[in-house]
């Protein structure tokens, strides 16, 4: 199995660079006919979260677009897709960035309670 580091996959969501993109649609095309899937791990999700706002200028709603459409697509596979479609959700509407909502469901399911200084986060929690 492989997994996309998060610059292969900013390079599928934005599309800015073609020999680049060129290679991460070349993968996903071979891993997808061999019948695999490549896996996109949480702290690479909370990176690209961060890498689509602060260099990209995506909006929350571009980044949940962007990020339900990960989910929809067969060749990708996920630490917890339960997990991702709960800060989804959370994130859609709350006030929270989609990082802080992913810490917090890995907390959840480890029976941990999460500490953070985040007002936005702690307010929800």
């Amino acid at each position: 199995m492989l997994a996309f580091d998060t610059n292969y996959l900013v390079r599928h969501l934005v599309q800015d660079d073609p020999r680049q993109c060129r290679v991460v649609a070349e993968t996903m095309a071979a891993e997808l006919e061999a019948g695999r899937t490549i896996l996109l791990l949480d702290v690479v999700l909370c990176e690209v979260s961060w890498v689509l706002e602060s260099c990209y200028g995506a909006s929350r709603k571009d980044i949940l677009k962007a990020f339900s459409a990960l989910l929809e697509e067969p060749v990708f596979s996920f630490e917890d897709d339960a997990r991702i479609q709960s800060a989804l959700s959370s994130f859609e509407k709350g006030k929270a960035d989609f990082s802080d909502y992913l810490i917090a469901g890995q907390c959840a399911a480890t029976g941990c309670r999460l500490l953070t200084f985040d007002k936005r986060l702690s307010k929800e929690l």
